[in-house]
C-alpha cells in the first residue's frame, strides 16, 4: 500500500480548504496536535510531495534525459516540440537564461529545499521531544539534503537557506560549503532513520535511502570537490548491501511494472497514482510525453500522446545485440496492442518504428517522420482504460534509488581503488548482468568505459545519466546531433528568473 499517499491526502486537505473558519485553526493548539508520529508524517507530506513533479513533462528529471545522450525532441511531423528552440537547446548544450524547461528545472530542487524548511521550522518549535519526532525530521533533513544534491550537481554554487526564518535574499554558497553541508546532514541523521524497509515506510526516507544518497556524493567527489572519495562510497555502498534489506527484482522489468510497490529492489520511491496524482505538476506523465496519439488507443490508454521524446539513436545503437534491456526500455521495431496483435499504420502498412534518425530532423525547419524514433517504454502502460490524459499520471511508482544502482556504485568505488577482481566477483553484479542475457564481466573487462555503459543502459532514463556522464569523462564528447563541448558546459547557467527574485545570484 502506497502509505505516502495518505499522508499527501491528509496534507492537502488540510491545507486546500479555504472555506474553513479560521477561528477552528486557532483552537487547534501545535503543541497538542504534534504528539504522534503519525502527525508529523502527515505534516511532512508538504515535502515529500515536491518529488512528484519530478515525473511531469517539464522536470528535473526530463531535463536531464535531454542534457544527455539518452534522449532527443526533434520536431515531430506535426511540427509539435520545437518551442522557439527550446528543446533543442538542452539537447545541444547552448541553453539561453530563459529556457523555460531550464527554469522547471531549478524550480524543481529549490521548491523541494523551501518545502523542507517550512517543515522543519514547524517541527523544531515543538516542545514534546519523542523518538518519533526525532525520526521524522531526520527523514526531512536528509530529504533536503537530496534536493540540495542536485542543486550542486547541475548548478555547482547555489543559493543556500536552512530556514524560513532567515531575512534576507538567500546567500550563494560554492559547491564545496554546499557539499559538506549535505554529508554532514546525511552523516548525523542516519542514526535516527528506519533501517527496516516496511510498508509503513514506503515512499519515506530511511538509512537505505540515505546510505545511498551518501554513495552517491561520494562517488562525485572527485569532480565537486576534487577530493577522491571511493572508500567512503565503498564503506556507504557496503552498509546498504550487509543489512540485506534489498535484493534484486527477478526480472528487471519489475522495477517498472504498473503496481511495482512490492518490487524488492526500491530503496526510495515516489509514489504515484491515477487517483492522487492527478495535476499536470504532480502526476507521472511519461506516456503523454512520449508517444503519438495513433499507438494510445491500440495501448489501451485513452489520450491522444503528444509525440514528443525519443530515443536517441546512438544510444540505441550502444547496446549489445544479447542485452535484453534494450527491449524491455524502448519502443522500436513492429508495435503490438494489448492483445498481442500486430498493429498498422495505416492499411496495409504494418506499424513498424525505426530507432534511426539522420541528424538533419533535428531543427525548426526539419521534422521526423511518424515512425523514426525509438519512444520510451521502460515503465509498463497501464492498459485499464484509467490514463485519460495530462490530467491522470501512471499508477507505476518511480524508483528514485534502486538495489542495482547500489551494487554498480560499489562495483565503480572497487574498480577505481584497483580492486577489479573483488569488483568482479561481486554476485548481485554478475546477476545484473545474466538478468539482462549477458555473460558476467572478467576482471580484465572492468575497464571506466565499460563499466560506465553497463550504468548507462542498466539505469537508462532513471535521472543518473548527467552525473554518470561527467564522472566518466563522457559529457564533453559529441554524440547526435550536439557537438564536442568545453568544461564549462559541466554546469548549467542559472535561470533568468532566479536571478531577477535574488539579488545574491
Amino acid at each position: 500500500m502506497k502509505k505516502i499517499l495518505y499522508m499527501v491526502l491528509s496534507a492537502v486537505a488540510f491545507c486546500a480548504c479555504t472555506n474553513l473558519d479560521e477561528e477552528i485553526y486557532s483552537k487547534i493548539a501545535k503543541d497538542n496536535f504534534f504528539t504522534t508520529e503519525e502527525q508529523f508524517v502527515k505534516y511532512s507530506a508538504r515535502a515529500y510531495t515536491s518529488l512528484q513533479h519530478w515525473g511531469t513533462e517539464k522536470s528535473l528529471w526530463t531535463f536531464v534525459i535531454q542534457n544527455t545522450n539518452e534522449v532527443c525532441v526533434p520536431v515531430n511531423p506535426n511540427g509539435g516540440w520545437w518551442d522557439d528552440g527550446r528543446y533543442n537547446e538542452v539537447h545541444v548544450h547552448n541553453i539561453s537564461f530563459s529556457n523555460r524547461l531550464l527554469e522547471m528545472a531549478w524550480e524543481y530542487w529549490t521548491n523541494g529545499v523551501t518545502a523542507c524548511n517550512d517543515v522543519l521550522d514547524t517541527f523544531e518549535s515543538v516542545e514534546q521531544d519523542f523518538d518519533a519526532k526525532r525520526r521524522v525530521i531526520a527523514e526531512v533533513k536528509v530529504l533536503r539534503a537530496y534536493f540540495y544534491m542536485c542543486g550542486i550537481d547541475n548548478w555547482g554554487s547555489i543559493p543556500f537557506s536552512i530556514s524560513k526564518k532567515e531575512t534576507g535574499y538567500p546567500e550563494k554558497k560554492d559547491r564545496a560549503f554546499v557539499f559538506d553541508f549535505i554529508v554532514k546532514e546525511i552523516t548525523e541523521n542516519i542514526q535516527y532513520l528506519q533501517e527496516e524497509p516496511t510498508v509503513e515506510y514506503y515512499g519515506r526516507i530511511t538509512q537505505g535511502a540515505a546510505y545511498a544518497l551518501l554513495a552517491k556524493m561520494c562517488l562525485n567527489a572527485e569532480k565537486w570537490i576534487g577530493e577522491p572519495m571511493w572508500s567512503q562510497a565503498e564503506v556507504a555502498c557496503q552498509e546498504i548491501i550487509k543489512k540485506g534489506h534489498y535484493r534484486l527484482a527477478p526480472n528487471y522489468k519489475d522495477n517498472f511494472e504498473v503496481y511495482n510497490e512490492n518490487c524488492p529492489e526500491q530503496i526510495f520511491a515516489i509514489p504515484y497514482s491515477t487517483v492522487y496524482t492527478t495535476s499536470d505538476h504532480h502526476a507521472f506523465l511519461i506516456y503523454m510525453s512520449t508517444l503519438p496519439a495513433d499507438l494510445c488507443r491500440p495501448f489501451g490508454i485513452n489520450a491522444d500522446g503528444w509525440d514528443g521524446l525519443c530515443g536517441e539513436p546512438d544510444f540505441l545503437d550502444s547496446y549489445d545485440p544479447d542485452d535484453t534491456r534494450k527491449a524491455d526500455t524502448w519502443l522500436y521495431g513492429q508495435m503490438y496492442d494489448k492483445d498481442g496483435n500486430a498493429i498498422e499504420y495505416e492499411s496495409g502498412v504494418p506499424y513498424i518504428i525505426d530507432p534511426d534518425m539522420p541528424e538533419s530532423v533535428y531543427g525548426k525547419d526539419s521534422r521526423r517522420g511518424p515512425l523514426q524514433g525509438a519512444r520510451i517504454g521502460k515503465w509498463t502502460y497501464q492498459d485499464d482504460g484509467k490514463l485519460t490524459g495530462g490530467q491522470v499520471g501512471m499508477e507505476n511508482d518511480f524508483f528514485l534509488l534502486r538495489y542495482a544502482d547500489v551494487v554498480l556504485m560499489y562495483v565503480e568505488a572497487l574498480v577505481r581503488q584497483g580492486k577489479e577482481d573483488e569488483a568482479a566477483n561481486v554476485a548481485d553484479f554478475k546477476a545484473i548482468r545474466t538478468r539482462a542475457g549477458l555473460e558476467p564481466m572478467t576482471a580484465d573487462e572492468l575497464t571506466l568505459d565499460n563499466l560506465y555503459w553497463e550504468r548507462a543502459h542498466e539505469l537508462a532514463i532513471e535521472g543518473w545519466s548527467r552525473q554518470d556522464m561527467i564522472r566518466f569523462d563522457k559529457f564533453l564528447e559529441a554524440w547526435w546531433a550536439k557537438p564536442a563541448k568545453t568544461e564549462s558546459d559541466y554546469l548549467l547557467p542559472i535561470p533568468k528568473t532566479a536571478k531577477a527574485a535574488n539579488p545574491n545570484l
